[in-house]
């Protein structure tokens, strides 16, 4: 799979790939924490027969992108169009899936009539909503110390960093072992495990810096205008997911109005792969070709 670059007006590189349809109606994702430009659906096909083109953005930090000191949730909607422009690109929808949620609700609020749909998977949610007895301990931790001390997270996260690229299937079996049984199931596919193995070996890279940064980001207040949000958004969300409790969506469907909200009953926060073809639909029902 070909990576793009692009050099940015501040010097900084972004990296992306493309599925899909090349000439399709542009879906811009971005991946969860750890992720990368290599973290897709494993099926290309379900893309390109609806015509969706996908382009996977590396963010700061990540793969192959340049990091980026003292960045903010806002800034990531002008890298985003830059990307666009760059591809000449005027319209297209949004995907943000688990940590990359709250950045594809920064570009919705950004960028205006730009934007066509934005779709949020497993999303996590802002202050206050990142809660549940179902959580994941390491979760849990996780949100509650990157928004008060940080700095404790970075011993731990660098010794993920290193687990997850030198041994990625033992990474990804620890990672099962605290999920719940949808989550279990999706991570035994062997083409879901083929892509996360390469996407945790690009997503860390350059390190843990960048995961601990956009943690940071997204567990302190957001002060986004999520209220201005007027293109359609919708949010689909498991109810099994322990790593993402459903409260957080409920509350940026909350948000968001008006918005749709698809609480799904016994899935958990890998439902994308169940419902990619669904998701694609919907972001593709105002393509106007």
């Amino acid at each position: 799979m070909e990576t793009y670059t692009l050099r940015l007006a501040d010097g900084r590189t972004l990296a992306w790939t493309e599925a899909g349809e090349p000439s399709g109606f542009p879906v811009f994702a971005f991946h969860g924490l750890p992720g990368s430009r290599f973290q897709r659906h494993p099926d290309d096909g379900i893309a390109r027969r609806r015509g969706a083109r996908l382009i996977h953005l590396d963010r700061p930090g990540f793969g192959r992108s340049s990091p980026q000191p003292r960045r903010k949730l806002d800034d990531w909607p002008r890298d985003v169009a830059a990307v666009a422009d760059g591809l000449g690109i005027r319209r297209f929808a949004l995907l943000g899936i688990s940590g990359g949620g709250p950045f594809a609700l920064a570009c919705a609020a950004l960028l205006g009539e730009r934007v066509a749909r934005t779709a949020v998977v497993s999303g996590v949610g802002p202050p206050g909503s990142m809660q549940g007895a179902s959580m994941t301990w390491a979760a849990r931790t996780a949100f509650s110390l990157a928004s008060r001390a940080a700095w404790l997270l970075t011993p731990a996260l660098a010794a993920v960093a290193q687990f997850a690229r030198r041994a990625p299937q033992r990474y990804l079996d620890t990672v099962a072992s605290h999920m719940s049984a949808p989550d279990k199931a999706a991570l035994g596919s062997p083409e879901v495990r083929t892509m996360f193995a390469r996407d945790l070996h690009a997503a860390f890279a350059q390190g843990a810096g960048a995961m601990l940064h956009d943690l940071k980001l997204v567990a302190s207040p957001w002060r986004l205008p999520l209220q201005g949000i007027h293109s359609p958004t919708a949010f689909w969300h498991g109810t099994e997911d322990r790593m993402v409790p459903d409260h957080a969506s409920r509350a940026l469907a909350g948000l968001v109005s008006p918005s749709t909200l698809r609480l799904i009953e016994g899935e958990g926060h890998f439902t994308i792969f169940g419902r990619w073809a669904e998701i694609l639909d919907w972001l593709l029902s105002d393509d106007p070709a």
